[in-house]
């Protein structure tokens, strides 16, 4: 029984993940995913991504954890653009960045959300970012 307990007891103690993907429908996650982009994509439009005053161009996909209070817990490259600088820029955009907490309803089902989005860094130096159908 000790052992029993012992298990949910650090089953409890894990944080609740959601994983957001285009399939989820649920209002309450499209609504908040939607200011997260939009908030992604004004940052990268704003500090588009440069070195030595060269534009960077380029498509790569990003998983983002976020906690309940809309912390950035962490990014991971899911797939690279191919270039290490535009990734690395990316990754610090994303990081930068504090969204929103979550609502009452998203809280009451999860601690923390994993999104994975696609970002294109285009000709026109504006960032687009899509919810990935693969993380």
């Amino acid at each position: 029984m000790a052992e029993i307990e012992k298990r949910v007891n650090e089953e409890n103690a894990r944080p609740r993940k959601r994983y957001i993907s285009p399939a989820t429908r649920e209002e309450v996650y499209a609504i908040y995913y939607d200011a997260l982009r939009r908030k992604i994509e004004l940052q990268g439009t704003t500090h588009f991504p440069e070195v030595g005053g060269k534009k960077l161009y380029g498509e790569l996909t990003m998983a983002i954890t976020l906690d309940h209070a809309g912390r950035v817990l962490g990014t991971e490259l899911v797939q690279s653009s191919g270039k290490p600088a535009l990734d690395r820029r990316a990754q610090a955009i994303v990081r930068g960045l504090a969204f929103g907490p979550f609502s009452d309803a998203m809280r009451r089902q999860a601690d923390q959300i994993l999104v994975v989005s696609r970002f294109k860094f285009t000709r026109d130096e504006t960032l687009e970012a899509a919810v990935s159908a693969k993380p």
